[in-house]
């Protein structure tokens, strides 16, 4: 078995002792003149016995009743030529170190792995992990490149290939033509190049770009059978401690094409992107080295999957600190769809403001100590909370009576705050898509169907 350790026990210096298993355990009878002349061998066999053992240093796991002697199992000897294989688990080559003919008390070795064995081997098994990563996916990342007539060389990023269509993923704002300020050029042509891990060169074309979760779509004309599409995992299975492997360019062009490995740091973050006012949810927080340039290159996890998109760091310095964040691969999926598709993506729209309940809100509405959800404070005049008939609260921001439904589940999803209701309407849901909304009215739980709305312009 790959990278096991074994350890091996040689048994001819007990030939002797074994060819006369069967005579030491037989129930024949024995007159008593041939006893007494066996005595001077039985007297060097247990000579023997006793060198061997000591020899090789073994002990005991057999169920002998002979006192110091051998016993035999099927009374099946153990041949001079015969090499057993011990694992940790005490089997002898595949077999039940009890079904197996071996020596008496003090006669197997104790081969159960150091920590420090358990260690070594199991970096070992790491290493070739991460070889592998890198062999089966590396031919699906790129190196990107904005130029202009204006600037030479505006920035680069990353990104991976999504079909065999020539699609890459990458971060809006890395192929998004911005001033120090923020605000598109003016009076420039942009154009966006990709090079592959082989070398070669395309000018890609933009697809679509969403504002909110910072992802956009190129387009490269090139044969399938040069790049490979990378597979993808899913981030609700996810959960702190897990491996993750970052791909990309750190710092561009100078270090192409790097690996870095980390953990999941933390899962349920929101970060911004920079040209939208609505937080990403669901975002995976990695201690994965990332730095400029690694934005928009794929976030894999153990078995090579891409579970995220590198998207930012937090750092005070511009450079790595620990702290980098991936926008979840099951937004990227549903955003890619629709920006393939149709060129943009739209979210959701419900129609409602809402405030989280507070132990302090809690205790004023006189509620039951435990309730937790979102109090609605305002319904959008025509939209799809109103039709439903969803009812607000009457009292004023500043002011809140506690007489508006408190939303407590979504399609039976447990909703706590703000940040639970767009994480589920953003990652599970389209506008069109009926939804069943669970509200806290009056002492009851009141379950109200509505279709949802689109949000438009209106993110973005």
């Amino acid at each position: 078995m790959k990278n096991q350790t074994t350890k091996t026990l040689s048994v001819m210096p007990v030939l002797a002792l074994a060819v006369l298993a069967l005579a030491c355990d037989s129930s024949e009878p024995v007159n008593e003149t041939m006893a007494n002349a066996a005595e001077p061998d039985s007297a060097f066999l247990e000579t023997v016995e006793a060198t061997t053992n000591e020899a090789v240093g073994v002990i005991d796991a057999s169920q002998s009743d002979h006192q110091g002697g051998i016993s035999t199992f099927d009374e099946t000897p153990i041949l001079a030529s015969d090499t057993l294989v011990f694992t940790p688990d005490l089997n002898i080559d595949g077999m039940p170190a009890k079904d197996i003919e071996i020596l008496a008390k003090d006669a197997i070795i104790d081969v159960r792995e150091s920590p420090d064995d358990v260690v070594a081997r199991e970096l070992v098994a790491w290493e070739s992990r991460l070889m592998d990563i890198w062999d089966s996916s590396i031919n699906g990342v790129v190196l990107i490149s904005l130029e202009n007539t204006v600037f030479p060389a505006d920035g680069t990023g990353a990104g991976w290939f999504w079909d065999d269509e020539g699609h890459i993923v990458t971060n809006y704002h890395v192929v998004r033509p911005t001033s120090v300020l923020g605000a598109p050029r003016l009076g420039s042509t942009n154009k966006i190049f990709v090079e592959t891990f082989e070398g070669d060169r395309y000018e890609a074309e933009i697809i679509g770009g969403d504002h909110v979760s910072d992802i956009a779509v190129i387009k490269i004309d090139a044969d399938p059978d040069t790049f490979d599409t990378l597979p993808l995992g899913d981030s609700a299975d996810l959960r702190p401690g897990m491996a993750t492997v970052a791909l990309g360019h750190p710092f561009g062009i100078g270090q192409s094409f790097s690996m870095t490995q980390g953990i999941v740091s933390g899962l349920a973050r929101s970060i911004q992107s920079e040209a939208s006012t609505i937080p990403i949810p669901s975002v995976i927080q990695t201690d994965a080295d990332m730095n400029p340039g690694n934005s928009g290159g794929p976030l894999l996890n153990s078995v090579g999957e891409v579970v995220g998109v590198n998207t930012q760091i937090r750092s005070i310095s511009n450079t790595n600190s620990g702290v980098g964040f991936a926008t979840p691969i099951n937004l990227v999926r549903r955003v890619v769809d629709s920006l393939i598709d149709d060129g943009v993506h739209e979210y959701s729209f419900l129609g409602i403001s809402s405030w989280t309940l507070t132990p302090a809100l809690t205790e004023r509405f006189e509620l039951d100590g435990g309730q937790r959800g979102l109090l609605v404070t305002l319904v959008s005049p025509d939209g799809p909370a109103h039709e439903a008939g969803i009812i607000s609260d009457s009292g004023s921001a500043r002011q809140l009576i506690g007489d508006g439904d408190i939303i407590v589940r979504i399609d039976n999803v447990t909703i706590e705050n703000l940040y639970d209701l767009r994480s589920y309407i953003m990652l599970n849901t389209s506008p069109g898509d009926e939804i069943v909304v669970e509200v806290l009215r009056d002492g009851a739980i009141v379950p109200v169907s509505l279709t949802l709305g689109s949000w438009g312009d209106r993110f973005n």
